[in-house]
């Protein structure tokens, strides 16, 4: 318990909303739309027989910012009754749940990467969002929501690109974050024509290398738990499930 609530804490603080407000129990987090993690419900001590009196609450915020109402919910007893309270108000499943994995950072696991990439870390958040607006070939208008919350990390954070030696430009990119001694891993991703090639591992790889340098002690992550081959790539990089997560919504 105590260890997926550091993560979790951690997570809250390297993954910030652009608005945030407590209710009784609960975390209200919200930014124009854009992830389910800053648009939700989180629990911070909520229970279940409160429900029915937080729900209006709740429901106002999102309605509020013409968001529907969602909420994240974590394997843990409090929040799978109150996930079996909310399916009983209609609030439905959204989508696969997701794996939280964790690794020490203390020793090295064995390198998965054969290829001899270059990891580069980019001095901004704008310039590394124009390399993730490239290799996702994801142009849209919540680009700008994505930037304002990049612009918004806390200072200890790694805005890095991989590309293979032979490569003209960088085909991968991910983002560490250093928050309570934890390192986190975002936005992970590579071109669609450049995967296998071994460039996400490389770059969680150099991601951890310089969460250690940060003095982290543990690197965390979060990847749809049914996605089979990039849970594999993590566990073969020393990562191990702790929990899981998903949401509920209506409206």
């Amino acid at each position: 318990m105590a260890a997926i609530e550091a993560i979790e804490q951690a997570g809250l603080a390297s993954w910030p909303a652009l608005e945030e407000e407590r209710i009784d129990g609960w975390l209200l987090r919200a930014s124009q739309g854009y992830t389910r993690r800053t648009n939700s419900a989180n629990s911070a001590g909520a229970r279940v027989e409160q429900l029915d009196a937080d729900l209006p609450w709740i429901e106002r915020f999102f309605a509020q910012r013409r968001l529907p109402s969602t909420f994240r919910l974590l394997s843990m007893p409090e929040d799978e009754a109150i996930d079996r309270a909310l399916a009983q108000r209609g609030y439905q499943l959204c989508e696969d749940a997701c794996a939280v994995m964790v690794r020490p950072l203390a020793g090295d696991a064995p390198s998965a990467s054969r290829a001899p990439h270059q990891v580069t870390l980019l001095p901004d958040a704008k310039a590394w969002l124009q390399e993730f607006i490239r290799i996702k070939d994801d142009h849209g208008p919540h680009q700008k929501i994505h930037l304002a919350m990049l612009r918004a990390l806390p200072q200890s954070a790694a805005f890095a690109t991989v590309q293979a030696s032979d490569a003209p430009r960088a085909f991968g990119c991910g983002l560490g974050v250093v928050a309570n001694d934890r390192l986190g891993l975002f936005d992970i991703a590579t071109h669609y024509a450049h995967r296998r090639q071994g460039l996400g591992t490389a770059l969680c790889e150099g991601l951890l290398a310089w969460g250690r340098e940060q003095r982290a002690h543990t690197a965390y992550l979060q990847v749809v738990a049914n996605n089979h081959q990039a849970v594999e790539l993590y566990r073969r990089l020393g990562f191990e499930e702790l929990y899981r997560y998903w949401y509920r919504t209506r409206g």
